[in-house]
Formats: C-alpha cells, sequence, structure tokens
C-alpha cells in the first residue's frame, strides 16, 4: 500500500529530465549553470539560506582576499540525477575591490567514489583518484570539451561535495546570482541579520545604539529561551547580580562568528555601578579578538591597547577599551549612570512562544 508521504514525494520529485539537464551543466562549470538551476527553482522549495563571511575576511585592507558565502539547505532530500543532494552553497572571492573567482557546489549523501562512478558512466566525465578526491583527468579533458578542469569531488559532512570554480579571467562580466534569485525566497528558519556589520561595529566599539540594532534585527534570532542564573562572578568584580542570559535556538552569523546567545549583568566595578553586556558563542578568547582585530583594521598591544593598522589606516577604527573576550564571549562592560535603568533583554529581543524569562 501507498503511503500518503511516499505518493506526495512522488508527485513532487523533479523529472529525471530536468535532473539529468541539471548535473550537465553542473559539470561543464559554466554561468549557464544557473539559468538551469533557476529553471527548476520550485522543486528545491522550501529552502532556508544563511549568508555569512569568513572570519578571516579582512574589509578595511585593499589587497586582502574577503569571502562570502550562502547556505542553502533543504526541507529534504532532493534528487538530482540519481543523487541525493542536501545542501547548495556558493563562495564569491573579492580582491581590490572586486570578485577574483567565483565557486559553487552541491553537497551529496554519497561517498566520493560512488559521485565519481555516476559522472563517469552517466555522463562521461573523464575523472581520476586523486587521494580522498576526485580531479578531473588533464590528458582526457580535451576529448571532452564539455566538462571543466575545475570539476572535483571531495568528501563532505554528510556524504560527498560536487564543486566548480570559476576565475575571474574566464568569468567575464559574471557574478554569481544571491541564492534567492536561483533558489526562490527562503521559508524555513528565521531571517540572516539585515546588517550583521553595523549591529557588530556597535559591540565592538561599545556604543549604547548597540541595543537598537538588536531591536531592528529581532526577528534574526528567531525562537529564544530567557533565563536567570547567578554566579560564577567574573573575576576581579567586586559584587555582580544574577545574569541574564538569552539563548539562540538557531546560532546567527555574524563577523563569521557564530553567535548562540546573549548575556547581560549588572555589577559593580571599583565601587561604581556597570553593565556587562554582549555575545556568546562558540569561539575561544583569541579567535575572538583576532576576528575583531581584523574587522576593525587594528592590533592590540599589551599596555598600549588598540591601535590601527598602517594597511588599514584609510577607514580602519580601534575598538572600545571596554570590549573584553572571554572563553565563548565577547562584550562590553560599560559604566551605568546612577538611577538609570538597564536595557531590558525582553524589549529588543523577540518572544513569541518562549514564555517568561526562567
Amino acid at each position: 500500500m501507498v503511503t500518503l508521504a511516499v505518493l506526495a514525494a512522488s508527485i513532487f520529485a523533479p523529472s529525471a529530465h530536468a535532473a539529468d539537464r541539471l548535473l550537465s551543466a553542473m559539470i561543464t562549470c559554466k554561468p549557464e549553470f544557473f539559468t538551469v538551476l533557476q529553471a527548476r527553482r520550485g522543486s528545491f522549495a522550501p529552502v532556508r539560506i544563511v549568508p555569512y563571511e569568513w572570519p578571516s575576511n579582512t574589509p578595511h585592507v585593499r589587497e586582502a582576499k574577503d569571502v562570502f558565502v550562502e547556505e542553502v539547505t533543504f526541507a529534504r532530500p532532493i534528487d538530482v540525477g540519481g543523487l541525493s543532494v542536501l545542501e547548495f552553497s556558493q563562495k564569491t572571492t573579492v580582491q581590490d575591490d572586486g570578485p577574483s573567482d567565483f565557486r559553487w557546489q552541491f553537497e551529496v549523501a554519497a561517498s566520493p567514489s560512488d559521485v565519481a562512478e555516476l559522472l563517469i558512466t552517466q555522463y562521461g566525465a573523464p575523472l581520476k583518484a586523486d587521494y580522498r578526491d576526485w580531479v578531473v583527468d588533464s590528458e582526457k579533458v580535451r576529448e571532452k570539451s564539455g566538462v571543466s578542469g575545475s570539476l572535483l569531488i571531495e568528501p563532505g559532512e554528510a556524504g560527498a561535495t560536487i564543486s566548480c570554480r570559476l576565475y575571474k579571467a574566464e568569468a567575464g562580466g559574471f557574478k554569481l546570482p544571491v541564492a534567492a534569485e536561483s533558489f526562490g525566497w527562503p521559508q524555513l528558519g528565521p531571517p540572516p541579520l539585515i546588517n550583521p556589520n553595523l549591529l557588530m561595529n556597535a559591540l565592538a566599539q561599545c556604543r549604547s545604539d548597540f541595543f537598537e540594532r538588536l531591536a531592528f534585527d529581532r526577528k534574526a534570532f528567531g525562537k529564544l529561551k530567557f533565563k536567570q542564573e547567578s554566579g560564577p562572578y567574573p573575576k576581579g568584580r567586586d559584587h555582580a547580580s544574577p545574569l541574564t542570559r538569552v539563548e539562540f535556538q538557531t546560532p546567527v552569523r555574524a563577523w563569521g562568528i557564530e553567535l548562540t546567545g546573549y548575556i547581560q549583568r549588572l555589577q559593580m566595578v571599583n565601587g561604581a555601578p556597570g553593565l556587562r553586556w554582549g555575545f556568546q558563542t562558540r569561539e575561544n578568547s583569541a579567535n575572538l579578538m583576532r576576528v575583531v582585530a581584523l574587522r576593525t583594521g587594528s592590533s592590540w598591544e599589551d599596555p598600549q591597547g588598540w591601535s590601527v593598522d598602517f594597511e588599514a589606516e584609510a577607514t580602519g577604527y580601534t575598538p572600545s577599551p571596554d570590549l573584553g573576550f572571554d572563553e565563548g564571549f565577547v562584550g562590553c562592560t560599560t559604566p551605568l549612570a546612577a538611577g538609570k535603568e538597564p536595557p531590558k533583554p525582553v524589549d529588543f529581543f523577540r518572544n513569541e512562544d518562549t514564555g517568561k524569562a526562567q
């Protein structure tokens, strides 16, 4: 007896012709691939799209290579030419104020050798094994004019990745379309931050408009859990109140960092009232300091503190001396004027379906 799930899958599964055409376009590694992809984008819906940057990006140094990524995940595996596709991602590398190369890839639920066998037998791709990867055989690629020499199959998190690379010299005026053009407007998960740079710049400089940016971007933080916790108190603090913790059900990306929550605590510092606030992350303090240094174009030296790097003098800036780093935390400790109420996390974070603070 055919179940409803199987029947639905058969109704909405893409046709073999469309899948074959998409894989045929993929192995050419040409811009026309995106025309084919957009023509059948309905078969991938619904999707979640997560844009982010590499944590090594250095925007204030013109000669540096900055990488921008969009990841597209699907509600279910998608059959493409006999391969079960789990995810799509695309990367643009920018250098000297312009793109230097483009990359895109499918992640599939199959081993690299199984993917290679399928592409060899059904599509005539001239592939050969290269340790754990499969690459195009340069001696045979000329015989297969439709196969790109940049086609690469590598081990992936869930199986294998099939990837392409297009350099600036080959691309002409081509630019990667944003993922929403290829797959449609995302319907899964919370939306990305509207402008992560504005939010993180305000954090790095410990400015009060940080809280306005949180409220403006509240939908990006998705479902939340509010908690009140006491101790342990931060080192060097002579008094601290219970900590308010806001946990993000889905990590939020900014500056290449995965933000997992927000914390806030009233505390006395050297006898004066202060407020400790900032993001929880999955990174250690050294990595967090490195990311902030690269993103602001500055360096830290003890005891001088922050200074702008020579290469970033045109646009770089220094973080606030109130900015601090702990294991899994980047944030500020700022004075709180006498009689002034601290900001309330429930006012600038979305709190739908999460209940009251626990």
